[in-house]
């Protein structure tokens, strides 16, 4: 509503300009020396003034048919609007010019001899000077109206497109919020079935990973709408996460989580990058092989830098590793940064890597 409230009175003030403009500008014009001819400022402003009030005319009220798509309307009414004036105008502007430009009385002086008086002005001529006028009107209005229309269809843009922009955020906040509600059942289902395994052998670890977990949903519960959620937000969810992948997972399994310090209260879509660790605990741990997990987030000038690279079996197929959390990851990126990330998969027959580069938020 501010907004639109803004546009209104811009479009407002633009017509106060010009229309003082053009007031003030039989002024100007009528000056010099040091004085104003002020009879012709008088009958410059009453041959504006019509103009002024069609203008008036039309941005009150005719305009009103051609924003609702009536043309017919809009193009009868305003044809008769400019014929009525042009017309009505034409007359007054000659009765007027005729009563500012009577001379004063003459004073008493000798006769003008016969030779020398001019001839009466034929009527004819008169009727050629009220088509001038009219033409003249029809003219000048028809540019008064397509400077207002071009103005107004302008304005209406401008809250058309803040109309479609607001849409579209909606939109957008509807999606994020769709693809971030997603990450709580998966994660939720992963995360349980470890703890459901630990519980047979360790409880007490069963028990401090339920406590962990509950700071995570924790997370997902308060944090995944927080529009000041930090990097540092990340890496300890990361680091939460990890230690409860780690249950399932044997000892010889190399698992590396390295970042730098300096980027830890930079903002970050919250959640962004769990769903590629979830997809390397899953895919990259390997019991008859030699498995690894190297998670990395860095930055440089102006971007955030996080990869993540796994084992993978050489028998496995290409394309398996993606699962539902990657596709729902990528769709969020897609949703927050469009075209202004970058995201790379590279694959080997023992190697899983994906790498992801998003513009840094201000502190």
């Amino acid at each position: 509503m501010e907004k639109k409230r803004k546009i209104i009175n811009r479009e407002n003030l633009i017509y106060l300009i010009i229309w003082v403009m053009v007031f003030a500008m039989p002024v100007f014009l009528s000056a010099g020396g040091d004085s104003i001819n002020w009879t012709r400022v008088k009958h410059e402003t009453i041959r504006i003034f019509p103009f002024f009030i069609i203008f008036l005319l039309n941005n009150f009220f005719l305009f009103k048919y051609l924003k609702n798509k009536k043309y017919l309307k809009y193009s009868v009414f305003t044809v008769i609007a400019i014929l009525v004036f042009s017309i009505a105008t034409s007359f007054f502007n000659v009765e007027i010019l005729r009563i500012l430009e009577t001379p004063p009385p003459p004073m008493q002086r000798p006769p003008m001899p016969q030779q020398e008086m001019l001839p009466p002005m034929p009527q004819g001529n008169v009727f050629i000077g009220f088509l001038n006028k009219f033409f003249y009107n029809i003219l000048f209005s028809i540019l008064v109206l397509g400077l207002n229309n071009a103005i107004k269809i302008l304005t209406v843009w401008l809250e058309d497109r803040r109309d479609y922009e607001l849409l579209q955020k909606a939109k957008l906040q509807t999606e994020l919020k769709v693809l971030r509600n997603q990450i709580s059942p998966h994660f939720l289902m992963n995360t349980l079935n470890n703890i459901h395994a630990l519980i047979d052998y360790d409880k007490d670890m069963a028990k401090e990973s339920i406590v962990t977990l509950s700071k995570l949903m924790r997370v997902l519960l308060y944090d995944s709408d927080n529009e000041n959620y930090r990097v540092k937000n990340e890496i300890q969810f990361l680091n939460d996460y990890i230690g409860l992948m780690k249950i399932r997972v044997q000892e010889d399994v190399e698992i590396k989580f390295d970042y730098t310090p300096n980027i830890s209260d930079y903002k970050i879509p919250p959640l962004l990058f769990v769903s590629f660790v979830e997809n390397a605990f899953k895919h990259g741990i390997i019991s008859s092989e030699k498995s690894y997990i190297h998670i990395n987030l860095e930055s440089d000038t102006n971007n955030l830098l996080f990869s993540v690279s796994n084992s993978k079996s050489g028998i496995e197929k290409k394309g398996n590793v993606k699962k539902i959390g990657v596709e729902n990851a990528m769709q969020r990126l897609d949703a927050i940064y469009g075209d202004n990330y970058n995201f790379a998969i590279s694959e080997t027959n023992n190697n899983f890597t994906v790498r992801i580069k998003i513009p840094l938020i201000c502190k």
